[in-house]
């Protein structure tokens, strides 16, 4: 029984830290993709700031989908991952 319930707690543990870890990552990835998207509006090219802005939509997306699923959004809650907004572009989107 004793047994069982580390087991248990183990798998509980380990949870909680990779879903902690995947949603840091995914901050990091939010951050990233956030200095790109700026410095190619800095640059002018127009195909890449598209490029940019959709692979940062993508991002948020990834990551919002994280925080408000199940069992996820428990750890999410947690630690205070808040679901982000996503950027509405009106332009080459």
């Amino acid at each position: 029984m004793l047994v069982c319930l580390i087991i248990v707690l183990i798998v509980v543990a380990a949870f909680f830290v990779i879903t902690y870890n995947s949603l840091t990552k995914d901050k990091n990835r939010i951050e990233l993709a956030e200095v790109e998207l700026r410095k190619y509006e800095e640059a002018g090219n127009q195909k890449d700031i598209d490029n940019a802005k959709k692979y940062y939509n993508a991002v948020l997306r990834d990551y919002n989908n994280k925080v408000e699923s199940f069992p996820t959004s428990i750890v999410a809650n947690m630690f205070n991952f808040p679901k982000m907004h996503i950027e509405e572009f009106d332009e080459g989107l």
